[in-house]
Parts: C-alpha cells; sequence; structure tokens
C-alpha cells in the first residue's frame, strides 16, 4: 500500500490460516494484526460453487444443506499482486481459470500457504437460492414459449435503441441524471474508451457527448459519482496505468474539468467504489496494481478556495478485508459493503459503515453467496444483486438481499434474461433497473436490458426503514 496511507484504526476481520501466494499480500498481513473472536463467528465457510441449476426449494432449504461439505478456497497459482502483474489482471485471469476449471469438472485445492493467521478464507457460497422458471418450454420441441408475465411480476427485456450505441464494453460507468443516461469509459479488451454516450430513456436514442474543457484519458474500472447534474469520476486505468486524478463533467455545458486537488488525496488505483453522501463524495477499497486495498476517502463536492479537498476517514470496529469489484451501496446513513475480491478469492461477506459515527458492523447472511464484478441498486427496502461471478463461473440471477430480515430471496422473472456476465454497468430508473454491456470470460456486450421492476417499483415509497431490525 502507498505509503500515504494508515494503518487500519481497530483489528480488521478475522484472516484464515491459509498461506498466501502474494508476497506483497503477506507483507500486508502484517499490518492488519488479529481478528476480535466475535468477528470470526460471523463469518462463514469458504467454498467454490458448482453452476447453480434452479430448482424449487426455497432458500430456507438451501441454507440448510449439510455443513460437511468439504470447504474449498479458491487459488489460481501465479496470481500474485507483485510487479509482475495487476490487481486488475489477476481478477480477469482468476474468473477466466475458474470459469475453465468449472466446465472441466476439476476443482483447484492448493492452498495459499501456511501463515497461522491467514486460514481458508470463510467468504464463498455454500449454496445460492433456488431461481424459480419464469420461462414455458415446449416437450415436442426446442422452441422456447413465453408466458404472458403477471401484472405483478417482473420481466426482462432487451431493449431495441437507435443513434449512435456504444461500442461492446466492461468496465465502464453508468449513471442516471434526469430521464437521460450518461455511459462514460470501458474497454473491449484491446482499447479503452474516454467517450461520453448519453441515452434518453424516453425515446431509447443514443447520442455522442460533444464534450470540451480538459482532456480525461481514456480508463476502465473507474468510478463514476453523480452529484446533481455533475459527474465525478475517479481513478481507474488503461492496460498498466492507474490513475489518481478526479475529473468533473458538467453534463448541461458538457465540460470535463481536472479538478484542483489539495491535501493528502488516494493513491492510484482501479476497482474501487465510490458514493454520495451529506456533501462529500467517499471513495472504499480497490486495487493500486500491487495489492488490494481496504482505505477510505471523502471530498468535498464543492471546491473550498478552487481547489477539491481530500481527507483519509478514520473508522472504528475494524474494517474489511481489502478488495476490488465490490460494491458500496447507500442506504440512508450507512452504506453496504458486499463482495468483491482481493485477486485470490471471491467474497461473500457483508459489513455495514455508519457515515455519521464512522464504526463498521460486519453481519452474517445465511447463506452467504460470493460475487464479484457485479452490480448492487437499492430499492426500496431490497437490495438487488444483478449478475457477476461467484468464484466458479459467470452468472446472471437476480438476487434480492431484504435489508431489515438480512435475508436473501428470489422471485419468478419472466422474460428473457441477459447472458450470464459480469463487468457491466447498471442503475434504476422509472420503475427499471437498466443493464448495459459487461462480459462473460469469452465475449464483450454492447447490449442494453431492463428488469421491468412491475409493482415492486413502488418499494422506494416504502418509509425509513432500519437494516436488520427484524432479523
Amino acid at each position: 500500500m502507498s505509503s500515504n496511507l494508515t494503518s487500519p484504526t481497530s483489528p480488521p476481520p478475522p484472516v484464515p490460516s491459509s498461506q498466501l501466494s502474494s508476497p506483497s499480500l503477506a507483507e500486508s498481513a502484517d499490518t492488519q494484526g488479529s481478528l476480535s473472536a466475535s468477528r470470526t463467528l460471523l463469518r462463514s465457510p469458504s467454498r467454490t460453487l458448482p453452476r447453480h441449476e434452479a430448482s424449487n426449494e426455497s432458500i430456507t432449504q438451501a441454507a440448510s444443506l449439510d455443513a460437511s461439505i468439504p470447504a474449498i478456497t479458491l487459488s489460481i497459482n501465479g496470481l500474485g499482486l507483485g510487479s509482475d502483474g495487476s490487481f486488475d489482471d489477476a481478477l480477469s485471469a482468476m474468473t477466466s481459470a475458474a470459469a475453465a476449471a468449472a466446465k472441466s469438472g476439476v476443482r483447484n485445492t492448493s492452498k495459499r500457504g501456511s501463515r497461522g493467521e491467514f486460514a481458508s478464507r470463510p467468504h464463498t457460497n455454500t449454496v445460492p437460492p433456488p431461481v424459480p422458471q419464469g420461462h414455458m418450454y415446449r416437450a415436442d420441441a426446442k422452441a422456447r414459449a413465453e408466458p404472458r408475465a403477471p401484472t405483478p411480476a417482473m420481466y426482462w427485456a432487451q431493449k431495441k435503441t437507435w443513434g449512435t450505441r456504444p461500442p461492446k464494453m466492461r468496465s465502464q460507468s453508468l449513471n442516471v441524471i434526469g430521464s437521460n443516461i450518461y455511459v462514460f469509459g470501458g474497454w473491449n479488451n484491446t482499447v479503452c474508451y474516454n467517450d461520453v454516450y448519453v441515452l434518453d430513456t424516453e425515446t431509447m436514442f443514443w447520442s455522442r457527448m460533444a464534450t470540451t474543457g480538459d482532456e480525461v484519458p481514456p480508463c476502465r474500472a473507474h468510478t463514476a459519482t453523480a452529484v446533481g447534474h455533475r459527474i465525478f469520476v475517479f481513478g481507474g486505468g488503461d492496460g498498466t496505468q492507474y490513475f489518481s486524478d478526479l475529473y468533473v463533467l458538467d453534463t448541461k455545458a458538457c465540460v470535463w474539468t481536472r479538478a484542483k486537488a489539495s491535501g493528502k488525496s488516494p493513491s492510484a488505483r482501479r476497482t474501487h467504489t465510490c458514493f454520495y453522501y451529506d456533501g462529500f463524495v467517499y471513495l472504499f477499497g480497490g486495487g493500486d496494481g500491487h495489492r488490494a486495498l481496504n482505505d477510505l476517502w471523502r471530498v468535498r463536492a464543492e471546491p473550498v478556495g478552487g481547489a477539491f479537498e481530500w481527507e483519509e476517514v478514520e473508522t472504528t470496529g475494524g474494517r474489511p478485508f481489502p478488495r476490488g469489484y465490490h460494491t458500496s451501496t447507500l442506504v440512508g446513513n450507512q452504506v453496504v459493503v458486499f463482495g468483491g475480491s482481493d485477486g485470490q478469492e471471491c467474497f461473500g461477506d457483508t459489513s455495514l459503515l455508519n457515515l455519521d459515527t464512522m464504526e463498521w458492523a460486519h453481519v452474517s447472511i445465511d447463506p452467504p453467496l460470493t460475487r464479484l464484478a457485479h452490480s448492487a441498486t437499492l430499492v426500496g427496502m431490497y437490495l438487488f444483486v444483478v449478475c457477476g461471478h461467484d468464484g466458479a463461473d459467470y452468472s446472471n440471477q437476480v438476487l434480492m438481499l431484504k435489508l431489515d430480515t438480512l435475508r436473501w430471496e428470489t422471485r419468478m422473472i419472466f422474460g428473457q434474461a441477459p447472458v450470464p456476465r459480469g463487468y457491466h454497468a447498471c442503475a434504476l430508473h422509472d420503475g427499471r433497473l437498466f443493464v448495459h454491456g459487461g462480459y462473460n470470460g469469452q465475449e464483450v456486450f454492447d447490449d442494453l436490458y431492463t428488469l421491468e421492476l412491475s409493482s415492486y417499483s413502488y418499494l422506494p415509497q416504502v418509509p425509513e426503514f432500519v437494516i436488520g431490525c427484524h432479523r
């Protein structure tokens, strides 16, 4: 970790007994310290999942499966996060290798080492919840007959669009401002982009924004945070380059501005997350090309004396494990950090940060489901986790975490779901989840899907609730 980052202010989460394959991560382990027993109880056995086949069993039944199934830690040889390879590349290699292993029926059971405090991390799946099927199949034909979706049911639809469409891309950003969707950056596994594409959601017409101002480098795995009519873009990278600059796009004037920063700033990184709360844009985690990170920063959304002032935020309660390709979703005055990876393992843990007290809490959710390169969107009191990689294969599941009970749920969804994928972009607008682009280990996509929420679109109107109040 770069020299301008401080050590955790309180003990980090419990770490398993297997050895780290990366020298840089092993070094960072010495700064993490040992964990309290209470945090250990919140973790669940580590395991690599086979590809899930839908069934009619309930999620409660899935959670009660025999706990004696041998735990397996996902460890891909040669994915050290040292100077020979980047954190982002390690994740891509991990997911590709895991998918190949899943298809061949061979599991990697190698250990990460023998350091006592690094046992196999208890973050990976048991069994994902069953997914009810919204399709009907004819026994006498391969063609699928789509039933009419009931009025209250959710359904997938691939959207027809016009205009200047974005090219195939992954690891791009997507923001909603008014009735427009703004897509920035991304790459096609060969070329990174720095274009801004705008979708008018009322006409489904794409256009490429003609911008002026400071030049923004092509980038991927950055963050883009909407604050009013502005979009704050931080970090990302292109190839072996990692960025630490903050750019602000004025969507009304179509002008880019490279923000002048004051004070100590976050190190260059990508695969991090950002969110806006109470006048600040917060940044958590990511990877800097050598190791995964778990530091927390924030910057005022309004400049002071013409400069944007960064500050590192001290927290209590023990930070989550270092990670990238996780999600950080704002829920009231708390942020829910879920999933991700450190380049070695796919995580399924959930942590809450109270932004008023700056205290971390780590919750146990049964069953724990692993995801990286997924999306997580707040809809009422549900967190909709869409697609991503589960440590063994890409998924097109829609998982719903009910935040008052902290239990996973699924629903019957009609229509034709997207091809399993991760590294996509997703946002909620007008009762629909928009899912754009992504990657499935072989192909980069340029398609656009909507998940029509139907009666679930009224969920944002639910009264305030407390996370975990009905556990």
